[in-house]
């Protein structure tokens, strides 16, 4: 699904620009795509960022936040630094702030001047969501086999297939990953992966197990073994849904 987030300063057209969205996501009922924020608040958007690592998202932001620290310019560079995939389209009176895209290596999708009308602010905001979906939807297509996160500036991607399980850190925006090789911490949330990768169950409120790595559970411990002989804890009240949910996806028993 792909996210529009939305940041700009002038409330009126703010509500003006999530007419446009609202009226396109209705156009286009085919498509999954949603509003997921509109705020005059740029740290509203680095909140959304770092809930939200494995979003598709694009976007739509002013250059310029005259009552905020935060610059437009500089959330867009932090936005490009954490998400190499996302797609940014600026509206804006600095016309002449453009060449500051090229100097951030921010690579916009598109550069709007407001004073161009809002005709043509419309149609460019429309013609970039088509474009977005284009790009991000057959790229998130391609990529469910692999699981991508973020560290720090890069970007990493890991095969589902090499992930027994996640779990939840004390940090409640960070997750540790568990594979076949490594252990990695990353911001994220079970709630977030799940709603990417479906063959991933929780069985526990802090652990996210991979449904086709689990070699069998030991039932009398509570205990998940994966394929690779690691293991986890799963808790006494999810047990019974998992046997249930586990028996109607597959038809060979796990449980010992």
């Amino acid at each position: 699904m792909l996210n529009i987030i939305i940041c700009e300063d002038e409330i009126e057209l703010l509500q003006t620009y999530q007419l446009i969205v609202k009226n396109y996501i209705k156009a286009h009922p085919q498509v999954t795509i949603q509003l997921v924020l509109a705020t005059s608040n740029p740290r509203d958007v680095e909140i959304y960022m770092a809930d939200h690592p494995n979003d598709l998202k694009l976007y739509i932001l002013d250059i310029e936040f005259p009552a905020s620290k935060i610059k437009g310019i500089d959330l867009a560079s932090k936005i490009r630094e954490t998400d190499l995939n996302a797609k940014i389209i600026f509206v804006t009176t600095h016309e002449e702030l453009s060449t500051l895209t090229f100097e951030r290596k921010v690579e916009p999708l598109d550069y709007i001047t407001k004073e161009s009308g809002l005709n043509v602010v419309k149609k460019r905001l429309n013609s970039g969501i088509d474009t977005a979906i284009t790009r991000l939807v057959p790229l998130k297509n391609q990529s469910i086999n692999n699981f991508i996160y973020t560290v720090g500036p890069r970007q990493y991607e890991i095969p589902v297939d090499n992930i027994d399980y996640f779990e939840a850190s004390e940090n409640s925006h960070n997750v540790f990953l568990h594979s076949l090789t490594e252990i990695t911490e990353f911001k994220s949330s079970l709630i977030a992966i799940q709603t990417d990768y479906k063959n991933f169950y929780r069985v526990h409120k802090s652990l996210l197990v991979n449904m086709n790595n689990i070699a069998s559970i030991d039932q009398k411990n509570r205990k998940i073994i994966f394929k690779d002989k690691t293991s986890c804890d799963i808790s006494r009240r999810r047990l019974a849904q998992f046997k249930k949910d586990f028996a109607n996806s597959n038809s060979v028993s796990i449980f010992k």
